[in-house]
C-alpha cells in the first residue's frame, strides 16, 4: 500500500437498545485511488491477536479482520450481503442488512456512519449502529 498516515480512531457502537460501547484506538490510513484503507489491532482480548482492515469510500464498507478471529462483511445501504465470523470455535455464516450508510471523510480523516441488522446462520442477532471517527495523530 502506499504512504500511510497515523491515525486515532474513535468507534461507537450499539446493538439495539443497549449502551453505546466506545473504543479508542490508533491505527493507520492509506489512501487508494478514490478510497481508504484504514487499520489497527483489535483491543478487546476475545479477539487478542486480530488485526482489522477496513475499505472505506462513497457507500461502502468493508470490514476484514484477520488473527485469531477471522471475518470479513461488506455493508452498502439498500442491500442485505453475506459475510463469515470464524474463531477456534467455528465458522458462521452472516448477513448484514445495511439499512444507512454516511460516508463523510476530507481525504480520509471525518466520520463514518451505518446502521444494519445482522443474521447469524439466517437468524437475527440484532440492529447494529457503529460510528467511526478518525483524525489525524498528534
Amino acid at each position: 500500500m502506499s504512504t500511510s498516515i497515523q491515525v486515532n480512531i474513535q468507534i461507537e457502537s450499539r446493538i439495539d437498545k443497549d449502551p453505546v460501547i466506545r473504543q479508542n484506538v490508533e491505527g493507520e490510513l492509506y489512501p487508494k485511488g478514490n478510497h481508504y484503507y484504514l487499520r489497527y489491532k483489535e483491543t478487546d482480548p476475545e479477539m487478542a491477536g486480530t488485526s482489522t482492515l477496513i475499505k472505506l469510500e462513497a457507500g461502502l464498507v468493508r470490514i476484514i479482520r484477520q488473527g485469531s478471529v477471522r471475518s470479513e462483511q461488506t455493508f452498502v445501504a439498500g442491500q442485505r450481503l453475506k459475510g463469515y465470523y470464524e474463531a477456534p470455535h467455528g465458522k458462521l455464516e452472516l448477513e448484514a442488512d445495511t439499512q444507512q450508510l454516511n460516508v463523510q471523510l476530507d481525504q480520509g480523516l471525518g466520520t463514518v456512519e451505518w446502521c444494519y441488522d445482522l443474521f447469524v446462520m439466517g437468524d437475527r442477532a440484532g440492529t447494529y449502529r457503529l460510528q467511526l471517527m478518525i483524525n489525524a495523530k498528534g
